[in-house]
């Protein structure tokens, strides 16, 4: 499994980390090309190979327009909508939607009554860019997986509005809530609000340098105030034998013996909206031998909360249960096959570099079937057969 190694140790700026992994080899057009996806005001954005000290590393510049009207015609259900309609795949897609809803949770629970609204779009101009950059730049790369080392926060004080906020800023503490997270001797803010948003996004696990057959090294570099003060990131690309993608997700449970079953659509729905990764229902016997049902829902840690409360007032329970899991999964990607009434997008898994699984995008066989007027059953089987002979290819 290809996998990124952001060193944290100095801090994470997302200007910094976009240039490590443009060293690497990611390009800007396809940067670009995204953001056009995303219907993104264009911005512009140009990469420079610096020496200082004698240490070369790759600056970004990025000159973003004015998003005030934008981000009043988008909140962040906007965002969603936008992400949901482009033809980004699904694996750039998730992250950015779990940055965007971290962000807009940290800055509700710091700023109860709204921030400043300058300080607002200045914060989220910088992810949109820097965090759909960063996404983008890792597909590129064919990176699966993102580890991070310990997240060095700094110490001092920034100024926020005219005011000093302690370092680490109030926002990204609330971001890095529940990671591993040092502080520094050197004054100065180490991690910022964007860096902080996009490593806990992407991180798939929290410690040192894993066992991996190191390919490319890639250094970053933003300077603030002058070449004074320079932050510098490193990121490491290499290969981890016999690892399967994986990551940690919240399960909550509710069993349900007297509601209306016809509520159920609508229950999916909000879950699925408010962020749920699956959905399922059990059939089972509670207490007095009454039919029941268990709902299960899977979603990720930081919306673990919001579902809860989402099942306690959209279904009768009174409880719902939530643990933590660990979560093995295949690698996946989309190839189309090929079939006599048209072409059927196939989701396939791959496990250990070689495709294990293909199965036919079940609504685009729906929709073929009732264009020729044939069973479902036909166009999927069909489907299905041809993308068989895929079974046991390498991924290329």
């Amino acid at each position: 499994m290809r996998v990124a190694y952001i060193q944290a140790s100095a801090g994470v700026h997302g200007r910094a980390l976009l240039g490590a992994l443009l060293e690497i080899g990611a390009s800007v057009e396809t940067i670009q090309r995204g953001w056009q996806q995303l219907a993104l005001p264009a911005a512009e954005m140009v990469s420079q190979r610096m020496t200082l000290s004698g240490h070369a590393a790759t600056a970004v510049q990025l000159t973003t327009p004015d998003l005030t009207d934008f981000l009043a015609l988008h909140h962040h259900t906007g965002f969603g909508r936008i992400l949901e309609a482009s033809r980004l795949a699904e694996r750039i897609r998730q992250p950015l939607l779990t940055m965007v809803r971290r962000f807009f949770s940290a800055v509700e629970h710091r700023y109860p009554d709204g921030p400043p609204q300058a300080l607002f779009t200045a914060w989220l101009t910088d992810l949109l860019y820097l965090g759909s950059g960063v996404v983008l730049a890792l597909d590129e790369l064919d990176v699966e997986a993102c580890e991070v080392s310990p997240l060095n926060l700094g110490s001092g004080y920034v100024e926020d509005n005219q005011t000093l906020q302690p370092i680490p800023h109030p926002l990204t503490v609330e971001l890095v809530r529940d990671c591993p997270v040092h502080g520094s001797t050197l004054p100065g803010e180490l991690t910022t609000i964007d860096g902080a948003a996009i490593v806990t996004a992407l991180a798939t696990q929290f410690g040192p340098l894993p066992s991996m057959t190191l390919w490319r090294t890639g250094y970053g570099l933003v300077m603030a105030g002058g070449s004074s003060s320079v932050a510098h990131m490193q990121v490491m690309l290499g290969e981890v034998e016999g690892a399967v993608d994986g990551d940690r997700i919240a399960v909550l449970e509710a069993n349900i013996d007297d509601m209306n079953p016809e509520f159920y659509e609508v229950i999916y729905a909000r879950l699925f909206a408010q962020g749920a990764l699956d959905v399922t229902l059990t059939p089972m016997m509670m207490k007095k031998n009454r039919p029941a049902n268990k709902l299960t829902v899977l979603a990720p840690l930081d919306l673990a909360n919001a579902i809860a409360q989402l099942m306690l007032l959209e279904t009768s329970t009174f409880g719902v249960r939530m643990y933590e899991a660990q979560r093995r999964k295949l690698d996946r990607f989309w190839r189309d096959v090929q079939t006599r009434c048209g072409v059927i997008p196939v989701k396939c898994g791959v496990l250990d570099g070689r495709i294990v699984q293909a199965a036919p995008e079940y609504d685009s066989c729906k929709q073929l079937a009732e264009e020729h007027g044939i069973p479902v059953r036909l166009i999927y089987a069909e489907a299905a057969g041809r993308a068989s002979a895929w079974l046991g290819e390498s991924r290329g």
